[in-house]
């Protein structure tokens, strides 16, 4: 079994207690503003929607419900790929720092692939062919970077491979993937001959199961055949079984089934 399921549900179910409890306490004066009168909105971005409120008033709440239930998962990705992890490897760390060294002329290397990706036409990122030019200046000898780089989630495979996981939005800005990419040439070369693999993983595909991922600012970084895992991938690939996706959705509607009234409850005033 990858999916440790007992673990997860109760990680699960320690989301919705925290959702519940935030709410349980404003919920009069969430609905009282951004309910009752469609006509009324908090704030400077405006979330006013007279037509679609008067036919449906509590979807600003549950609208308001799904972020920050998807924020308080978001907290918490980094332990549910360390529990699979260590379900299906026999360890798994969250919160990991990883140290190490390298050249200041390997350290120059990186920071030139990184910013080429700026220039246009823009070079199409590939990892294998940059760390090929970056590892030779790895261990010359001169001033040294030394590097502390964290992971989000790190495990080591029976194959003795290290892998160091960065979990990050499925709609990431310019900046995040920048830093990302910066990220997995910095842990290749810091850990010189090491087996690793230093990639980014999504939680969820924002196009759907079966839709392709295209966020547009990852591509401009991330050499997305080694760089990047999304969804069912990312999942499958951490438990090392085809199902594990899927056992994490079994364990999501067994949650949220037996949770369901109390989520319900906040949708009313009372």
């Amino acid at each position: 079994m990858t999916v440790p399921v007992l673990l997860l549900k109760k990680r699960f179910n320690e989301n919705v207690d925290n959702l519940i409890a935030s709410y349980a306490s404003r919920k009069s004066q969430l609905y009282s503003v951004e309910v009752s009168d469609p006509f009324k909105s908090t704030g400077s971005s405006g979330a006013a929607s007279p037509f679609i409120k008067t036919v449906f008033p509590e979807i600003k709440i549950a609208a308001t419900l799904e972020r920050s239930l998807n924020t308080a998962l978001g907290w918490g990705w980094d332990k549910v790929v360390a529990d699979i992890a260590l379900a299906t490897h026999g360890n798994g760390l969250f919160s990991h720092d990883v140290h190490g060294s390298f050249s200041a002329v390997a350290g120059t290397a990186i920071e030139s692939v990184v910013n080429s990706y700026r220039d246009k036409p823009r070079r199409k990122p590939d990892t294998h062919s940059e760390l090929l030019s970056i590892m030779p200046a790895v261990s010359l000898a001169g001033a040294q970077e030394t590097v502390v780089e964290r992971d989000d989630a790190f495990y080591i495979d029976g194959h003795g491979v290290e892998h160091h996981i960065e979990i990050k939005t499925p709609k990431p800005n310019y900046d995040q993937m920048r830093a990302a990419k910066r990220r997995i040439l910095r842990l290749h070369a810091s850990q010189g001959d090491k087996q690793i693999r230093a990639f980014v993983g999504m939680p969820y595909n924002p196009n759907g199961r079966y839709g392709q991922y295209g966020w547009p600012t990852t591509s401009i970084f991330l050499d997305l055949s080694v760089d990047l895992l999304v969804g069912e991938e990312f999942w499958n690939y951490v438990g090392a079984a085809a199902d594990t996706y899927d056992e994490m959705l079994e364990c999501f509607y067994e949650v949220g089934q037996s949770r369901k009234f109390e989520l319900l409850s906040l949708l009313t005033k009372d």
